[in-house]
């Protein structure tokens, strides 16, 4: 896929991507009324959560290794493991931005307005060193742990998708009470851009270059733990 066609794929599944996260808090609620799983909210969640895995992962796979997250783009080009370049990156990530800015802007319509007021991004509930450690260290634990998935993980990509979606839940768990957590400097720049505090020093440093720093760690360990050589594999 040409590098026009891969930043459009970008920006659409990113699209695609944010309006699924801005919609899973009302879908959560409408299966647990309908199903009468008061209790279970959280298994609910989570079980959105192994949604959203499985269904991008597969969307991403059929439209030629499209991302929604700049983590993972800049994981597999520090390994060589991808076709980017430093120039591609630089298309792609905006691209990934202006598709999350616009899943933002489609969510805050299409959101039921019982749930609208209640939108947001990540929020910084610590101090900002704790908060750009915090997204350091969860960034790099997904960013290892998809790694680990995709190239020493089991052959069956149900099973690598299992294990992303494991990793996944647990990093969200373990950052919601410092910085959301963000882990995707795309979706956080959006709802920054939306509030128009994306150009706070704060903002960038948790939500963009920690993120960006953590993935990076992950690639740099992840070839000091396990020699990586050239791989035809998609993300998963």
């Amino acid at each position: 896929m040409g590098l026009i066609k891969l930043a459009v794929a970008d920006a659409s599944i990113t699209f695609l991507w944010v309006v699924y996260i801005a919609f899973m808090r009302p879908m959560a609620d409408i299966i647990v009324g309908t199903f009468n799983l008061q209790g279970y909210e959280v298994l609910v969640v989570m079980a959105l959560i192994a949604c959203n895995i499985f269904l991008f992962s597969w969307l991403g796979a059929a439209l030629e290794g499209a991302l929604w997250n700049p983590t993972p783009v800049l994981a597999f080009y520090s390994m060589g493991v991808s076709k980017d370049s430093l120039f591609s990156m630089a298309v792609r990530y905006p691209a990934q931005v202006s598709g999350a800015i616009g899943g933002v802007l489609a969510a805050k319509e299409l959101v039921p307005p019982l749930y609208r007021e209640k939108l947001s991004g990540p929020q910084l509930l610590v101090d900002l060193n704790r908060g750009i450690l915090s997204e350091l260290i969860l960034t790099f634990l997904i960013t290892f742990s998809v790694l680990t998935a995709i190239f020493k993980g089991p052959k069956s990509k149900f099973l690598k998708n299992w294990i992303i979606t494991f990793a996944t839940i647990l990093v969200i768990f373990l950052g919601a009470g410092y910085t959301g957590p963000g882990l995707n400097p795309a979706h956080a720049f959006a709802w920054a851009y939306i509030d128009g505090k994306h150009s706070e020093l704060e903002h960038l440093l948790v939500y963009c270059v920690a993120p960006l720093a953590g993935s990076f760690s992950a690639a740099l360990i992840f070839q000091l733990l396990f020699a990586t050589g050239k791989t035809k594999e998609k993300t998963a």
